[in-house]
């Protein structure tokens, strides 16, 4: 059988795995000039969790590690994170400005809307004052002390460059079968996110650094439930059913805005 496997999974039953099947599953929505869950950000300096004064200050967390605080666990940067893309998507939330806004952005726009005002720093300004700014949504099972975690990667500013990567690597994966060459799921593949440090003046912060570690081994009952795990849950965002956790804020009411 091509790229068709049938084995037992963890739980012991019979499961067959068509990777051809899922041709080109996860990435339904990259575009041409890109290619409820917790998120999954990079620590800075100025980040609460490093911050020993702070009520969010994180025991032994540092800039550049990773972290999300509802998997209680900080990701060494240097070695990085090993994750499954289930989903990628490219969205524009809209913000208040800092000191007038929640932790979470007042609405989701699916393009820029077309009355805003381009700025300088990768923003749209609106009439009302907020601003749009483009982010890359990653959607990924994380592998995380052994375990299969979701969570969701929001790459904007500076980390637009490595969303981009990440995004070419996933469009440039490709397996073969008896009826030739095919572009397999995004979760078919593992990668690792390491973070890196940048300058620009007296300023200092981290973007990731992306790099394809393998293909998965549907044979392997381990790594054959990380895919179908991954694919369950790249159906979840495609029905809106999973989305970031502070997307659960009260959107305004238009008809672009989700």
């Amino acid at each position: 059988m091509d790229n068709q496997v049938v084995q037992k999974n963890s739980a012991g039953a019979l499961s067959t795995i068509n990777l051809r099947a899922d041709s080109g599953r996860g990435t339904e929505e990259l575009k041409s000039d890109d290619v409820s869950t917790p998120i999954l950000k990079i620590l800075h300096q100025l980040s609460p969790e490093c911050n020993s004064r702070n009520a969010k200050h994180v025991e032994g967390a540092e800039p550049g590690m990773i972290y999300a605080a509802s998997f209680g666990h900080l990701i060494d940067g240097q070695k990085g994170l090993d994750i499954v893309v289930a989903h990628t998507q490219t969205r524009y939330p809209e913000w208040q400005e800092r000191g007038d806004s929640a932790a979470a952005p007042v609405g989701t726009h699916l393009e820029i809307p077309a009355d805003a005002t381009e700025e300088k720093n990768g923003r749209w300004r609106l009439p009302n004052g907020n601003y749009v700014e483009k982010t890359m949504y990653f959607y990924v099972i994380a592998i995380v002390n052994g375990e299969y975690r979701k969570a969701v990667i929001a790459m904007r500013s500076s980390n637009l460059t490595p969303g981009r990567e990440l995004n070419n690597l996933i469009a440039n994966l490709r397996m073969t079968d008896s009826k030739g060459t095919f572009q397999p799921a995004a979760y078919t593949a593992m990668f690792n996110l390491k973070t890196v440090g940048k300058n620009w003046g007296d300023k200092s912060w981290h973007v990731y650094k992306p790099s394809l570690v393998k293909m998965l081994d549907v044979s392997d009952a381990k790594q054959a439930d990380l895919y179908t795990m991954a694919q369950a849950f790249q159906k979840d965002v495609s029905k809106g059913v999973a989305k970031p956790k502070y997307e659960k804020v009260e959107s305004q009411n238009t008809k672009d805005i989700i």
